[in-house]
């Protein structure tokens, strides 16, 4: 995370986006929620809000924290930040977090719906895989995908719960040039009817023992999860690009999946 003007930078340029709401307070008009008259940030650990009121205010903005899913408040209203472009809708959900997942919101058949994602990693370590991008539609029917992802986006998050920071609406923009003719608010329906083309699930892969610190210590913490078990892998496939430590046996790497749901 770098800075800008002393402000904390967020990541997918969601700082420019709070900054051109800031400037533009008392004439900003958007779809659901009118004229934006107030910009708000949750307040970890409380259903508070801290009041916007200057640049220097956006350094208590973040979108990396998992526990809450409203980035901002507008009029009061709990909204997601998003930019226009590739995104990845959800990061590193792992095999152990979906079984809870389906269980949570009430999947029929989650065996198979699980066995059917198994199926295409142990294809995909294989090299069977054309692509690590797969249609959801392979895995879950548009109701199921929909309310799956309306959890993830606005609801909460596999290791935390429902969030106490909830969001109602994305807030979507470009990464610059950001005008009052391209920044728009959706609600959910409105974004999955927008994008349902547009997404995929991506099967993505770490290992144990690659030289990168904090992929080796994630991959350690998946692979002991026993509901993990079934996408971890003892055979190495493919090539870390920080390579292999020195320091630990050859014998002990791991392939280690997980999956992103990816917005092209």
């Amino acid at each position: 995370m770098v800075t800008l003007s002393g402000v904390k930078e967020m990541a997918g340029n969601e700082l420019k986006i709070c900054k051109f709401v800031l400037a533009h307070l008392g004439n900003l008009n958007l779809k659901h929620i009118g004229v934006i008259k107030e910009i708000a940030t949750p307040i970890k650990q409380s259903s508070d809000l801290k009041i916007i009121k200057s640049e220097d205010d956006l350094s208590t903005v973040s979108t990396q924290d998992s526990w809450k899913k409203a980035d901002i408040y507008l009029n009061r209203s709990g909204v997601s930040i998003k930019q226009i472009g590739g995104s990845f809708a959800f990061n590193r959900l792992q095999r152990a977090n979906i079984v809870n997942l389906y269980q949570q919101l009430e999947f029929t058949d989650i065996e198979n719906k699980l066995t059917l994602i198994a199926q295409d990693i142990k294809r995909f370590h294989q090299g069977l895989l054309n692509s690590r991008n797969v249609p959801w539609q392979n895995y879950l029917s548009e109701l199921d995908f929909k309310e799956l992802l309306k959890f993830l986006m606005l609801t909460g998050s596999p290791n935390q719960g429902i969030s106490s920071h909830p969001a109602q609406y994305i807030l979507e923009a470009p990464s610059s040039d950001i005008n009052q003719n391209n920044i728009s608010l959706y609600s959910f329906d409105e974004y999955f009817e927008l994008y349902k083309s547009n997404l995929s699930i991506a099967i993505r892969r770490q290992w144990i023992g690659q030289n990168s610190n904090s992929e080796h210590k994630r991959a350690l913490s998946l692979a002991k999860k026993v509901n993990n078990s079934p996408w971890v892998f003892n055979e190495v496939v493919g090539q870390p690009r920080s390579g292999w430590r020195d320091n630990f046996p050859k014998e002990e790497r791991k392939t280690v999946y997980f999956l992103m749901i990816e917005k092209k």
